[in-house]
């Protein structure tokens, strides 16, 4: 089914997007490049915000309230 297929494309561009973000700060230009493919179909905004959720809960993404430990 090609909803499967585009589903599946649109959930890896969002996973290497939270990548990126994670690895370092985007630059303006990447962060434009971000804003327009999570606006040019809702699919795209729906797969990232679920990565980054599913990111969250598994904890790879350290939490910005608590000071991380050089030990």
């Amino acid at each position: 089914m090609s909803d499967s297929q585009g589903g599946d494309k649109a959930w890896q561009t969002a996973v290497e997007w939270i990548i990126r973000k994670q690895a370092s700060p985007l630059d303006a230009a990447s962060e434009n490049e971000l804003l327009t493919w999570l606006e040019e179909d809702p699919a795209n905004r729906a797969a990232y915000e679920e990565a980054s959720h599913l990111w969250l809960l598994t904890g790879l993404v350290p939490r910005t309230d608590e000071p991380e430990s050089g030990d």
